[in-house]
């Protein structure tokens, strides 16, 4: 099967945060980035099999094969998303087409594919051309997605429900610094990678 990744414009938001007592709230960049203002020992790279740096912007074309890599360097659950241009995003890790059980938890050092090799999907670049974000969140502790995304029946990859990168980057806030049970700031980290789709 083949799931389709699409394009993103980058579209500058206001910063936004919630405030937990005693600790630095997550920051959302210019950029809708989710970014921990706290120093972590945790670490974590994504990039694209175009640009092993993380740092370019490759260009792939419409129906180009895509792979997306990440890794950390300690024990960490690792959770993938692509933003399209229009500010929808794709949660691409976990998914529930992955081979591996417990397919998001990357151990120390591990350079993991998306898809792997056995893994029953590809990533096939499609959509309208433009700049494409895919970010990384990195975390020692498994995190809540029920309120930021969902499976429907007999879907293998889960619905992101925040319409554009704002709200996606004040829901990722509130995913790792819930009112109940916040997150410490130091168990979590992000990182970004971009792309271009070209005709």
């Amino acid at each position: 099967m083949k799931k389709a990744l699409t394009t993103l414009a980058v579209a500058a938001a206001t910063v936004a945060s919630l405030a937990v007592p005693a600790l630095a709230a997550p920051k959302i960049s210019a950029q809708s980035i989710i970014v921990n203002p706290v120093q972590t020992s945790l670490s974590a790279r994504v990039w694209v099999n175009r640009d092993t740096t993380g740092n370019a912007i490759p260009n792939y074309r419409v129906g180009d094969r895509i792979t997306l890599y990440t890794s950390v360097n300690e024990n960490a659950y690792v959770y993938l998303f692509n933003v399209n241009p229009d500010g929808s995003t794709d949660q691409i890790l976990p998914n529930r087409y992955s081979t591996r059980t417990g397919n998001n938890y990357v151990k120390a050092g591990q350079t993991r594919a998306f898809p792997a090799v056995g893994d029953q999907f590809t990533y096939d670049v499609s959509g309208a051309a433009g700049l494409n974000k895919v970010l990384v969140i990195a975390s020692r502790r498994p995190l809540n997605l029920s309120e930021l995304s969902s499976y429907t029946q007999g879907s293998a990859f889960a619905t992101v429900k925040p319409q554009n990168q704002q709200q996606l980057a004040q829901a990722l806030s509130i995913t790792v610094n819930p009112v109940a049970q916040p997150i410490p700031q130091t168990d979590w980290i992000s990182d970004t990678a971009y792309y271009n789709v070209v005709r």
